[in-house]
């Protein structure tokens, strides 16, 4: 079976949300070869189960699901994938950010659909000020992306964005720097099916008070995550994911990020 076709497989199969922390689960799909899965944030020491649960494998396909973590351990997972010439893969409404992003890099084929959302960002690290960006991190990220064969364009987008911010990954964006994936496409439902409903808008219904007033936009489920933007009471949101707390939000703008649902009201 091709690699290719196993993390399809995969990605179609799986309807699991991040997890707390990283969850490295595998199993064999056929002889030599088996699915691995990572959901949740990323820490030091995950690379290591990660390659334990790869060595048990001659080709497989892995499936992502994480807000990031640790870049140092995410390109550790993406240079085991590359060594054993494994595929990734990130699934329809699932988010791979950060440090999970630089893991899904690794793959000697990559996949993602229409809805999948992978996001780069600089390498940082937390100092009394915030989040600063590391010149050393950005270099070895650079140094990574080169190893696994990208161009000078693919590093500048992997870099481009602050600490604050997120560069969402686009089948164009893609193409434009140099990074080969392939595009999950799912049919559309038959001219028979019932008309799909559309979608309940909800809103910032009140404000955080453990902020400056203002509901908090993140680029990830998690509250040490990078802040997108600031929004105030009545903001329109439109859910497309939740994650323990925290809920998925498109903006009215067309900008997506994470909130934390107490501050959330429906509908209107």
């Amino acid at each position: 079976m091709q690699l290719r076709a196993l993390v399809i497989g995969a990605m179609l199969a799986s309807t699991a949300g991040p997890a707390p922390a990283a969850e490295i689960r595998h199993r064999p799909l056929s002889e030599g070869a088996g699915f691995i899965s990572i959901e949740g944030q990323i820490h030091l020491g995950d690379e290591i189960a990660f390659a334990e649960a790869a060595s048990q494998y001659q080709r497989a396909a892995v499936l992502l699901v994480s807000p990031g973590g640790s870049a140092v351990a995410g390109m550790a997972m993406g240079e085991t994938i590359r060594t054993r010439r494994f595929s990734t893969g990130v699934a329809p409404g699932t988010v791979c950010a950060s440090a999970c992003a630089l893991a899904w890099l690794g793959g000697v084929s990559r996949v993602m659909s229409a809805t999948s959302r992978i996001g780069f960002h600089a390498v940082f690290q937390e100092d009394r000020g915030g989040p600063r960006v590391s010149s050393v991190g950005n270099a070895l990220a650079g140094a990574y992306a080169q190893k696994m064969g990208l161009p000078v364009e693919a590093i500048a987008l992997i870099v481009r964005a602050d600490p604050s911010g997120m560069e969402w990954l686009t089948p164009a964006k893609a193409k434009a720097a140099g990074i080969a994936l392939s595009i999950l496409e799912i049919e559309p439902p038959s001219g028979n099916a019932a008309p799909e409903a559309q979608p309940r808008q909800h809103f910032v219904t009140g404000l955080d008070p453990s902020g400056d007033n203002w509901l908090a936009l993140k680029a990830a489920p998690d509250i040490r995550s990078p802040r997108l933007a600031k929004l105030p009471p009545g903001t329109g949101l439109r859910v497309k994911q939740r994650a323990a707390r925290w809920l998925l939000h498109e903006l009215d703008d067309g900008r997506s990020g994470w909130v934390a649902s107490e501050y959330v009201g429906c509908c209107r």
